[in-house]
C-alpha cells in the first residue's frame, strides 16, 4: 500500500485517540450503484409520483434528493419512495464495487484493538448482504442505517451517528467518523464526533477541508496504514 495525499500529521492525530471507528457505507465500503447506477435508480423512483415533478427533482441524479421530495408530497410517498429505494439498493448488491484496501482498513482496526461500526443512508438490507457477501459482517461490530422514510433522520442530521454512539456504548472524544460526503462531515461536526473525509473525487479535498474535517485522505490505503502504525488508545 502505498500513502496519497495525506495529512499525514492531523490523521495520525485523530487514529491515536479513536477507539470507536465509524465507517460510512457507500463510498469508504462500496460503491453501492457501481454496476446499477444511481441515475437510473433516481428515474426508477420518479416513476412513483403521479403529479409533475420540479426540474430539479426531474433532472437529479441523486436518489436520496427523490427521497426527500417525496416526504414534501406527502408521509405515504415518503413511505411509498424509500421502500422502493431499499429493493433497489439491494438489487445493487451483487454489483456493487469494492472499495480497495477497505479489507485491510478493517483488519488493521481489528488489530489494533478499535471497534468498527457503519453508519450509513443505504437500507439495512443492502448494507449487511454486502457485508456478508464480501466476508466483512464478522468485523462490523453494529450497523446503522436508514429504517425511517423520514428523511430529516439521514446524515447531515447527527441522528444515526448518535444511535451508533449508544449501541457501542462509545466515548464521544475517542470516536471518528469516516465518510466521502460533505454530510458525513457535517454530521460527525453535528454529534461532537471526530470526522475523516475520504475524498474519493476531484474537488472533495477542498470543500471536505472547508468543511473542516479533521483529516481528508484520498485513499482508503492511508487509513489502513494509519491505524497499522498506531495501537489503540486506553
Amino acid at each position: 500500500m502505498t500513502s496519497l495525499g495525506t495529512d499525514a500529521a492531523a490523521l495520525g492525530a485523530i487514529i491515536a485517540r479513536t477507539r470507536y471507528l465509524l465507517l460510512d457505507f457507500d463510498g469508504p465500503i462500496c460503491s453501492i450503484f457501481g454496476g446499477l447506477p444511481a441515475p437510473t435508480v433516481a428515474a426508477q423512483l420518479r416513476k412513483l409520483f403521479t403529479s409533475p415533478l420540479p426540474d430539479e427533482i426531474a433532472n437529479t441524479p441523486d436518489p436520496i434528493e427523490v427521497f426527500y421530495y417525496s416526504a414534501t408530497v406527502s408521509d405515504e410517498m415518503a413511505a411509498r419512495v424509500e421502500a422502493e429505494m431499499a429493493d433497489l439498493e439491494v438489487a445493487a448488491v451483487p454489483t456493487a464495487e469494492p472499495t480497495p484496501y477497505l479489507h485491510e482498513v478493517i483488519a488493521s482496526a481489528r488489530e489494533s484493538g478499535r471497534i468498527i461500526g457503519v453508519v450509513s443512508n443505504n437500507g439495512p438490507r443492502a448494507v449487511n448482504a454486502y457485508l456478508d457477501r464480501h466476508g466483512l459482517s464478522d468485523g462490523i461490530t453494529l450497523v446503522v442505517a436508514r429504517t425511517s422514510h423520514d428523511p430529516a433522520l439521514l446524515k447531515p442530521s447527527p441522528y444515526l451517528i448518535n444511535e451508533a454512539v449508544r449501541g457501542l456504548e462509545a466515548i464521544l472524544v475517542a470516536t471518528t467518523l469516516v465518510g466521502d460526503s460533505f454530510t458525513d462531515i457535517e454530521a460527525a461536526h453535528s454529534a461532537n464526533v471526530a470526522s475523516i473525509g475520504y475524498a474519493n473525487k476531484s474537488g472533495k479535498r477542498e470543500r471536505m477541508t472547508q468543511l473542516q474535517a479533521g483529516a481528508v485522505i484520498t485513499s482508503m490505503a492511508d487509513l489502513a496504514l494509519a491505524l497499522r502504525a498506531q495501537q489503540s488508545p486506553d
